[in-house]
């Protein structure tokens, strides 16, 4: 494995101070070896296509070795191969499994949207998260999922295409102008926001983190707070929120959560997430019941946090 030194050497300074200076040297060292690290694949079961029990079937008859995830039952982590290994397999082709890291699907399990319910995607693509709820809805409801860039607005459709999603209304724009459109009309929004992709970082693919400076976490914080303004419109009284990011940053994380209740004093409360789960996931809880997920062989970075309208 890569030294700390050298990993060190390859970013920021900046970045290096502050992660040191947050979390302490332990925390700091275990952080740098995650951006480091090699992932596990990470496979979600598309249960509108087949089920749990006939994929690890299937799997174990070519061999191929997991491990299964208490709190995300139709997940599985792979430890004996690679992505590529699946790609050209028809349970891939078909839309039967999908690869996302199991940070990635926190947000879902959190907001937690049900058969029937009205679901706000404000910063969709690629579909992800987008799929992953509406399986949860068991293709029941309406969730309507907004995206700006044309391109990976495509790639938005054909990913939900190809698992068979069938209740997405895939909008093209600007997430921050759906307050016009839809107001307090969603049950639920999931602002799973822009940010500085900091719990990204692959030490060994460098465009994860030369783009990185002060500024862009700057112009990502002013963009998270115009979102999760929209975010608060758009929500019923009485509806959930849960904002994320795949950053370490504080100004985009729990600042800007700080700086939202302050806001919405009287609107919004910030509800404790629940941390029964028990995995080899290296959690953090953060101001009054967030979590944090640091950068680890099998999880990307990730920051949560739900909130209920009042």
């Amino acid at each position: 494995m890569t030294s700390i030194v050298n990993i060190k050497k390859l970013l920021s300074v900046g970045l290096v101070n502050r992660l040191q200076a947050n979390y302490g040297q332990f925390a700091f060292e275990n952080i740098l070896k995650g951006f480091a690290a090699e992932r596990c694949p990470v496979i979600r079961i598309n249960t509108l296509k087949t089920s749990v029990q006939n994929m690890m079937i299937s799997l174990r008859e070519m061999s191929v070795r997991f491990e299964r995830i208490k709190f995300l039952p139709d997940s599985l982590i792979i430890t004996n191969q690679k992505e590529k290994f699946f790609e050209k397999l028809p349970m891939y082709e078909k839309g039967e499994i999908y690869f996302q890291g199991i940070s990635s699907q926190l947000p879902v399990l959190f907001l937690d949207p049900r058969p029937g319910e009205k679901v706000s995607d404000m910063c969709a693509a690629p579909g992800s998260k987008t799929a992953q709820m509406a399986i949860r809805m068991g293709n029941i409801g309406e969730i309507v999922a907004n995206e700006k860039d044309q391109i990976r607005f495509e790639k938005l459709k054909y990913n939900l295409e190809k698992q068979g999603v069938k209740i997405v209304k895939c909008l093209l724009g600007d997430g921050g102008e759906l307050g016009e459109k839809y107001p307090q009309y969603f049950d639920k929004v999931l602002l799973d926001a822009p940010c500085s992709a900091e719990g990204r970082i692959d030490t060994n693919e460098p465009r994860t983190y030369k783009f990185w400076s002060e500024k862009v976490v700057g112009q990502n914080a002013k963009l998270q707070r115009r979102l999760f303004r929209t975010a608060v419109r758009v929500l019923k009284p009485g509806g959930v929120l849960v904002y994320s990011t795949c950053t370490l940053a504080p100004q985009e994380n729990e600042l800007l959560v700080k700086g939202e209740l302050e806001e919405f004093q009287g609107v919004l409360n910030l509800e404790k997430i629940d941390l029964d789960f028990k995995y080899k996931l290296p959690f953090f809880e953060g101001l009054n019941g967030t979590i944090k997920a640091m950068p680890s062989n099998i999880s990307e970075g990730f920051f949560v946090a739900k909130f209920r309208k009042v």
